[in-house]
């Protein structure tokens, strides 16, 4: 049986920094902002993929409200979280107010934009999310994950390919146009 000192530290404490986050409730979005960095970078701390220096253990033990040889001992007690610390709180009370005093947005609706730019010309060649999305910036902003699912479903999805990265040679799918099934104009 494998015991916990044969795990990688970085997995070990990876662990133990997810511990923390869910234990006050933070998304990696929320800790990432706080500790000044990106939520892919906690994914991957947590993931136990990265090694994390010195003073970014401080960073994380300081926002926690622990000495960082606390913060990466899996052996010592998490605190209960009867008693929030400052940092946290402070973080919790800054997202309630912006969601409060951020004004309401109307509704976007993004499928007859969507629909238009699919019986223009635009989408004959294969295009990423992010040229789609430039494309669009005139008349709507949304985010790109919002384009890729309304492509991704009925009728849409019938008129369109999705071009894997692999294989194009890049990072992200394109989406092209299938020239058997374009829509009608008018």
């Amino acid at each position: 049986m494998k015991n916990q000192f044969d795990e990688n530290p970085r997995i070990q404490f990876g662990k133990q920094l997810k511990k923390y986050r869910i234990l006050y409730k933070l998304s990696q979005l929320k800790l990432a902002e706080a500790i000044g960095t990106d939520n892919s970078y906690i994914a991957k701390v947590e993931e136990g993929k990265l090694n994390v220096g010195i003073d970014n253990l401080h960073k994380f033990a300081h926002f926690f409200d622990v000495k960082y040889y606390e913060l990466a001992n899996p052996y010592f007690p998490l605190p209960s979280g009867k008693v929030i610390p400052t940092s946290i709180r402070d973080l919790l009370e800054r997202t309630k107010k912006y969601k409060a005093d951020r004004p309401k947005q109307p509704r976007i609706k993004l499928s007859p934009f969507l629909d238009e730019l699919l019986k223009s010309n635009f989408l004959k060649k294969p295009r990423t999310l992010a040229e789609i999305t430039e494309k669009l910036s005139d008349k709507v902003i949304v985010p790109q994950s919002r384009i890729a699912v309304l492509l991704g479903k009925h009728p849409r999805n019938k008129l369109i390919r999705v071009i894997p990265g692999e294989e194009w040679g890049g990072r992200v799918n394109k989406f092209v146009l299938r020239l058997d099934e374009i829509p009608p104009t008018g």
